[in-house]
């Protein structure tokens, strides 16, 4: 395709210096200077690397093939001579620059060559011509502004780092064969490599993306191109496209391929992608472009786990249903549809306490719509945050939990805590003590009555941020509850060095204590435990009376679950809690 191989051949451009001699003639005029002034005396005197280096924290970056250039000139130049040197002295330079060398270095080591000239006819007395040293200067600039605009263009189309040409490109080759009715297969990749994964083999970008695009490239065949469409993302594009399956044995090759560690620096990384794919075969979706069906493919992919996903029409109703759904999520946000329920946590009778007695709660987000039922609390915050709501949501969500513990403890004239969850996100919010502050001193509760439930799997992200967050949040004297104890591969790490008080022990450890002695066993440890610790513990998932009687006998402190309640609204909660008080009976 002739429009293709137009587009194409951007690729293989390497960047033209445009200095002629031309234009060298009219910068030396600028400065008064004709061919003849330049011709030499020429000598060399030495500026040490440490001179350049002092003020450079990378030492390698020093230009050194420039300073080559520097060392080999000639004590006499002609002017053909001195045009071909002024070329390899700006090549060499810009081949310095591409590898990080700082312009100020060139400048101050342009200064090693010294012009000789006389003053006049009467003085022997040879000077340095600093005229010479403004063109060197005006030609090094000149030459660094082109190489930087070209880096500006090409970066319009191609990905700097791995030379590829990005969706863009991709983009206008399609509209083009689509014009010209050729049939065409499109196949996006995700690497399926997360910021984690990068840490944990402490690879960056650049290398991770330069070690896949040389594994895809081995396996790709001349009538398909390769795009870069994003980190760790890459577009794959067929021309002429005999049948749809050749997208599903690219894909499956390719997946064949990464069962291989990719070789990395020091490291190596097996990677299993995600592919989506579509054809012009079976794009027949009126509103969505090729590339946007491929994308909604690799997203469905992605979502449910499947390597290789190609596209077909009910993926758009899917993605049509959840986008809807996401907007209504949003809206109920902004219009205070979304409300908090709470879940009573019940302290169980033991030797100090005579009764059960319930001091607090969890709060629980829900929300209540004659179209989407049953939406769960979980797909609630991952759309809100997904959306960029995080910080809206979880502002409204401390103010209402401080509200709903001062109405509480008005009403029934007595101590409440209400445990609140955090997300990943929400450790990492440098404002967050500042806003819990606020909040507290608003509705006038005291600190502790505020619990925060965390799980290990929020600290993974950038656990030295996350935990300074937490530790300003307890100075303000809130308590910390760990959720789901028990299910982390550090748990007793953590519980040893977090400001924690509350351990809860997952419900999936709790509902089957009943018919599985490891489980009873599993529940006994930790509660052994995190009362060796001084923490106090909460089981989870408590849901019939010989669950609670076996608890009760392993002195599990706290519950929470069916037995004594489901989650239920403020104003039931109001009616809940004095007709249990009034039920229990004392220990005797």
């Amino acid at each position: 395709m002739k429009n293709q191989e137009e587009i194409y051949s951007i690729i293989d451009q390497e960047f033209t210096l445009d200095i002629s001699p031309n234009y060298l003639l009219t910068i030396m005029k600028g400065y008064q200077l004709s061919p003849t002034d330049l011709s030499g005396p020429y000598h060399y005197e030495a500026i040490t690397l440490e001179q350049i280096a002092k003020d450079n924290s990378n030492a390698n970056n020093t230009p050194n093939r420039f300073l080559n250039v520097l060392q080999q000139w000639p004590q006499q130049l002609n002017w053909s001579q001195l045009n071909q040197y002024i070329d390899e002295l700006l090549h060499s330079w810009l081949q310095d620059y591409k590898t990080g060398a700082q312009l100020q270095d060139a400048l101050v080591l342009s200064q090693c060559i010294k012009l000789q000239s006389e003053i006049n006819t009467d003085s022997t007395t040879p000077v340095c011509d600093d005229k010479f040293h403004l063109v060197l200067v005006h030609l090094l600039a000149i030459a660094t502004n082109q190489f930087d605009q070209y880096q500006r263009d090409y970066s319009k189309s191609f990905d700097i780092t791995t030379r590829l040409p990005n969706h863009n490109v991709m983009l206008t080759l399609i509209k083009k064969a689509e014009a010209e009715h050729i049939s065409l297969g499109l196949l996006l990749l995700n690497l399926n490599i997360n910021s984690e994964k990068e840490r944990k083999i402490n690879a960056d970008q650049s290398k991770l993306s330069l070690a896949a695009v040389d594994l895809i490239q081995q396996h790709l065949s001349q009538d398909t191109r390769l795009f870069y469409i994003g980190p760790n993302e890459f577009g794959i594009l067929i021309e002429n496209l005999h049948f749809p399956a050749q997208l599903s044995l690219i894909a499956s090759e390719l997946i064949h391929a990464f069962e291989s560690s990719l070789p990395l620096v020091n490291n190596s990384l097996i990677v299993k992608p995600y592919f989506g794919g579509v054809t012009t075969f079976k794009h027949t979706s009126k509103t969505h472009s090729l590339y946007e069906c491929a994308k909604l493919a690799l997203h469905h992919a992605m979502i449910n786990h499947y390597q290789i996903e190609m596209y077909d029409q009910h993926i758009t109703s899917v993605f049509s249903s959840t986008h809807s759904l996401e907007e209504a999520i949003i809206e109920a946000l902004q219009n205070n549809e979304l409300e908090v329920y709470l879940q009573p946590i019940v302290s169980l009778p033991h030797h100090d306490l005579k009764i059960a007695s319930c001091i607090s709660a969890e709060l629980l987000l829900r929300w209540h719509h004659p179209e989407w039922v049953g939406v769960s609390p979980m797909r609630l915050i991952d759309t809100i945050y997904k959306k960029g709501f995080g910080k809206i949501f979880i502002r409204w969500l401390i103010n209402t939990a401080c509200q709903r513990i001062a109405e509480i403890v008005t009403t029934h004239q007595k101590s409440f805590s209400l445990t609140v969850n955090l997300s990943s996100p929400d450790l990492l919010d440098a404002d967050l003590p500042e806003l819990i502050s606020q909040s507290i001193a608003l509705w006038d509760i005291p600190a502790k009555s505020l619990v925060i439930e965390i799980t290990e799997s929020d600290l993974l992200l950038d656990e030295k941020k996350a935990m300074s967050v937490i530790h300003r949040i307890s100075e303000l004297g809130c308590s910390f509850a760990l959720d789901d104890f028990g299910t982390g591969y550090s748990s007793m790490t953590r519980l040893r060095n977090m400001p924690i008080s509350l351990v809860k022990i997952d419900q999936s450890f709790v509902k089957q204590i009943e018919q599985s002695s490891q489980d009873r066993e599993i529940v006994l440890s930790i509660i052994q435990l995190a009362h060796s610790l001084g923490k106090t513990v909460v089981a989870e998932g408590v849901e019939n009376l010989n669950c609670l009687n076996i608890l009760t006998e392993m002195q599990c402190d706290k519950i929470q679950g069916y037995y004594y309640s489901k989650s239920m609204s403020l104003d039931d909660f109001n009616v809940w809690l004095p007709n249990f008080e009034s039920q229990q009976v004392p220990l005797n």
